[in-house]
């Protein structure tokens, strides 16, 4: 009788369950040696508001502006924008902070109108995984016109610039500037909510209003845990 092949033995590493996927939030950075500089961000400025608040009436045609989500301190929220970007590298690197500027579109504002203005900036504490997208969320600092930065004072290419890794002496010179000077994003999210009231129910520029849930709506977000 001839002899039979021997079954080989499966080959056993100790793993019982197939290697988990990683996620892109396996690679975000938040904690290790963040250093003090970051990424500038564009944003649409609202023609209505003499405050540095999104474009919630889609003056400008390019939408009905979500973001950058003030309200709950965030970026990215509801809307991902300059998500591959900007938002995953800042996510992932060893940046601190984002920093936000538009063009002031409100004609009444003589000496700002036209011009470009770092308005304030986000903390990188945390982020949100939004299912489809992820939101960079902290602290948040916004200042008025006057008080804000001209980018032109910290680029060259201020005019085409819509997103930027910006070096941590530049970052230096924006936050320096900034200190001393009062933070009104209260000011700015009352201003949000005057102005989304003007808007049809769908084109609300906040969850909740759009008939939608939030986990974010009784606990962390101004606009609703606040007058």
């Amino acid at each position: 009788m001839p002899c039979r092949t021997k079954t080989k033995k499966k080959c056993s590493n100790g793993r019982s369950k197939p290697l988990r996927k990683r996620k892109p939030e396996d690679d975000f950075n938040l904690i290790t040696n963040l250093e003090e500089k970051g990424r500038l961000q564009f944003f649409y400025h609202s023609p209505s508001s003499d405050l540095p608040v999104r474009d919630v009436l889609n003056e400008q045609g390019e939408g009905h502006k979500t973001e950058p989500h003030i309200e709950i301190g965030a970026e990215n929220y509801i809307y991902p924008c300059y998500q591959d970007k900007n938002i995953l590298p800042l996510l992932r690197s060893n940046e601190k902070y984002l920093f936000l500027f538009t063009m002031c579109r409100n004609k009444n504002l003589k000496n700002y109108y036209k011009n470009r203005y770092i308005v304030g900036y986000i903390v990188k504490e945390d982020f949100i995984n939004c299912s489809s997208h992820y939101a960079l969320k902290g602290k948040t600092y916004l200042f008025s016109f006057e008080d804000s930065l001209p980018l032109e004072m910290v680029t060259d290419t201020y005019k085409r610039v819509r997103h930027k890794k910006i070096s941590s002496s530049v970052s230096d010179k924006i936050l320096t500037h900034f200190k001393g000077h009062e933070n009104i994003i209260d000011e700015c999210i009352s201003n949000i909510k005057r102005l989304d009231k003007q808007n049809p129910k769908k084109r609300k520029t906040c969850k909740v209003l759009r008939g939608n849930t939030c986990v974010f709506q009784k606990k962390d977000c101004k606009r609703w845990i606040t007058p």
